[in-house]
């Protein structure tokens, strides 16, 4: 049973509960595009069991399921219908011995199961074909779908049981909302009612990482949301420990200003939504604020280690992050650039709130300190390709940030005129980086830097995203991000265009929400960018505005709000 209170679902799991719970999306039936699917919500599962586990939430065999001793090994046969919407958990147990699991349905590729020990968490593989080598112990068989639609499923385990276990699972009928996905007209209340009934003796919910315990039964909770997607996880257990995993997500229209007094405030705030996600490691990424470089080649490795940017002066953390510090209490801090950007007295100020682990990725300048971040993270992303922006201008480098922070792949700094040496040498010692995208006009990166790559990397595929200005520019990223990378304009995030101050901490949110950067102007929006939105007009359903009201009005909010159906 659910103890209330007890369980916090792991927020580096959480945050993506709803990116990998669902259907497969459509044109994905890739072997591979499943088969991360798959590792995603094994791994929810093993999050959410762990912290049920830690606060005694696992109910023992013995206890809890059905006592009937066998003395050989029978088959047991777990039949029911599943979408990508919901996850099924049946638990038996053993004494140790070979287990058998045979498919019977038809639909072999919209389901898929695995299992793991209760108290280990020991996910086992199957030793040939279907067999596996189980120690004494409980399990969970953990059957996941992948379809938008119900498909039948049957599984038969045989084996040494201790017991025969019990093949029923509770049920959770939700009527409000009535949908898996359901949208809220624009200007609906963030008060909104849950709604329905569940048999198991006990209901966990879970809004927005904030979860609750219900008696069994009928319920009816008010939750609040906020704007754009909201996330609902429902789990229901019975007698016999066997789970319903429901997942649900509402999502209320509207803009968001994520604001503060200053760039380090804004910056805090960005974090402190980030975490409201669930979007939470125990890592930070440290960084100057008064210069983009740093933190704008840092944005994909940060969105890799599920960690926020926060900002700091050379010399001193600003209360508003110390007090963000300590309320997320992370146990690790990236800092991004050498001692002459961010000194060693942030670093004793970051121990002194509770940092136990402080590492630095620094450089005799802007360009080693980008390939030395690329340095850290291809190596987890593979990735084959790498951004090339300016490193004398922000504009571009921070539209690349959000494609470059999905696709996990490097922004590499250049002159305007040459590649600089350390880059080169990562691009040397990284031959699997084969593709190039140059941000920017020529304006900002020659077309000799274009030849440099070229003899660096022959064979290489080589683009450039360019535009008359930043704005057309970043337009132009958006398009390729939806062309290349299947992202859409249903979440946006918007920084004013002219200065650097506000955006430097946007890249981990808006690869978070797989949503571009858009540049605007203080007091308008420009041209390029009502043309984008007008095209797609009815496609947003959340935007995201950097800074306050100083770096964009609240005419300007009132401009893209009007592009919110």
């Amino acid at each position: 049973m659910f103890k209330k209170g007890s369980m916090a679902v792991s927020t580096l799991v959480a945050a993506a509960l709803f990116a990998s719970s669902f259907a497969t999306p459509a044109g994905a039936e890739d072997f591979g595009i499943k088969n991360s699917l798959f590792e995603k919500k094994k791994e929810q599962v093993l999050s959410v069991h762990q912290q049920l586990l830690e606060e005694g939430q696992i109910a023992s065999a013995a206890s809890s399921s059905v006592q009937a001793t066998v003395a050989q090994s029978p088959t047991v046969t777990f039949t029911n219908e599943i979408d990508g919407y919901n996850y099924h958990e049946y638990l038996f147990d053993t004494k140790g011995g070979t287990f058998t699991v045979v498919p019977t349905h038809s639909a072999l590729e919209e389901v898929d199961y695995f299992i793991y020990n209760v108290t280990t968490e020991e996910v086992f593989e199957p030793s040939e074909g279907e067999k596996y080598d189980l120690p004494a112990g409980t399990y969970y068989l953990t059957v996941l779908g992948y379809s938008e639609q119900p498909v039948n499923y049957q599984y038969q385990l045989s084996g040494p049981l201790t017991f025969i276990p019990d093949t029923d699972l509770p049920e959770i009928n939700v009527t409000k909302p009535m949908q898996h996905d359901h949208r809220l007209p624009k200007g609906s209340s963030s008060k909104q009612l849950v709604e329905g009934t569940s048999d198991g003796l006990e209901l966990f919910l879970q809004v927005n990482n904030k979860p609750d315990i219900l008696p069994g039964g009928p319920f009816s909770k008010q939750v609040e949301l906020h704007k754009g997607d909201n996330d609902l996880l429902f789990i229901t257990e019975n007698a016999s420990s066997n789970k319903t995993w429901s997942f649900y997500n509402m999502t209320l229209p509207g803009t968001s200003r994520i604001g503060g007094k200053d760039r380090y405030e804004v910056s805090a705030n960005v974090s402190k939504t980030l975490a409201s996600y669930g979007y939470d490691s125990g890592t930070i990424f440290i960084s100057r604020g008064d210069v983009f470089a740093d933190a704008l080649a840092g944005g994909p490795l940060a969105s890799l280690e599920t960690a926020p940017v926060m900002l700091t002066r050379t010399d001193s953390l600003t209360q508003e992050v110390k007090n963000q510090i300590l309320a997320q209490h992370p146990y690790r801090a990236v800092i991004l650039g050498g001692t002459g950007s961010v000194s060693t007295s942030v670093e004793a100020q970051l121990k002194q709130l509770g940092v136990r682990q402080i590492e630095r990725i620094g450089g005799k300048d802007r360009y080693e300190v980008s390939a030395k971040i690329a340095n850290e993270l291809v190596p987890y992303t593979e990735t084959d390709t790498a951004y090339i922006a300016s490193g004398e201008v922000f504009a571009d480098a921070l539209s690349a940030s959000s494609v470059a922070g999905i696709e996990g792949a490097p922004i590499l700094l250049v002159r305007k005129d040459y590649v600089p040496d350390s880059v080169k040498t990562f691009i040397k010692n990284n031959p699997n980086i084969k593709n190039f995208v140059i941000v920017g006009g020529t304006a900002t990166v020659t077309e000799k830097v274009s030849t440099q790559l070229k003899q660096l990397r022959s064979g290489a595929t080589l683009d450039r995203l360019a535009g008359k200005d930043r704005y057309e520019v970043a337009v132009n990223v958006a398009k390729y991000g939806m062309d290349t990378l299947g992202m859409d304009l249903s979440t946006l995030v918007f920084a004013r265009g002219d200065v650097f101050s506000d955006a430097l901490s946007g890249s981990p949110l808006a690869a978070d929400q797989w949503a571009p950067i858009l540049l605007t102007r203080t007091d308008r929006v420009e041209d390029k960018v009502n043309t984008l939105l007008t095209e797609h007009h009815g496609e947003t359903d959340h935007i995201f505005i950097l800074g306050g009201t100083g770096s964009i009005s609240t005419n300007t909010e009132s401009q893209l709000s009007k592009h919110i159906q």
